[in-house]
């Protein structure tokens, strides 16, 4: 039997084109879903950037300082763009008074209180917190309070005493329902907010805050 060897060696050839043909498609298309991701990830990235500068530079807010004292002597004073940089909170919340008739209520952003004392050495839990108002009102926030535990809260609707089934937020706002605060209640005010926007007593929260101070319990 005669094989020809001109047809095995044209068979191999094709075969082996098949190989490499294959191997650059494979190739190929890996390439293309590197890129494809890749585009994607700077996609992505610039989206959140420019997601992250719009809500940064539509937060205006007047010329401030608040000052921070740590209890081991450390103190921190913010301006305004500082203060805008650190990480936000929003939240509805409210206030109520010993009549209990609800005074403020709203949607409210600022930054809260452990972002605000971490900046000082932070707080432990033998130590409380002191705000104080440029009118001079001051206030006074345990530890367990400081993480929002320990407030006394009240539904909104029927100003009833309610327990809180999500935790509470402490906080310094400059934006209610989107805006800066009122001349007479800010730029910075303290609140207590929460998903459930629970109100709270008004006592807490000090108007024309200026300082916020960590002392010994």
């Amino acid at each position: 039997m005669h094989i020809d060897g001109t047809k095995l060696r044209a068979s191999s050839t094709m075969n082996a084109d098949s190989n490499a043909k294959r191997k650059f498609n494979k190739k190929v298309l890996a390439i293309a879903v590197i890129i494809i991701v890749v585009v994607a990830v700077v996609a992505s990235w610039q989206i959140y950037l420019q997601s992250s500068n719009a809500t940064k530079t539509n937060v205006i807010l007047p010329a401030l300082n608040l000052t921070l004292l740590g209890a081991n002597g450390q103190q921190k004073i913010l301006d305004s763009g500082e203060l805008v940089a650190l990480k936000s909170y929003t939240a509805n919340g409210g206030y109520i008074n010993d009549k209990k008739n609800t005074t403020y209520v709203g949607n409210f952003t600022g930054v809260p209180f452990l972002t605000l004392l971490n900046l000082v050495g932070g707080i432990k839990s033998n130590e409380n917190v002191t705000v104080t108002a440029s009118d001079g009102y001051q206030t006074t926030f345990t530890y367990q309070q400081v993480q929002g535990q320990g407030l006394t809260t009240f539904d909104q609707n029927t100003r009833a005493e309610v327990q809180p089934l999500q935790p509470l937020t402490v906080m310094v706002a400059y934006y209610c329902n989107g805006t800066s605060l009122a001349s007479d209640i800010g730029p910075l005010s303290v609140a207590v907010v929460g998903p459930q926007g629970l109100l709270t007593n008004g006592f807490w929260w000090a108007y024309l805050l200026v300082k916020i101070q960590v002392i010994p319990a």
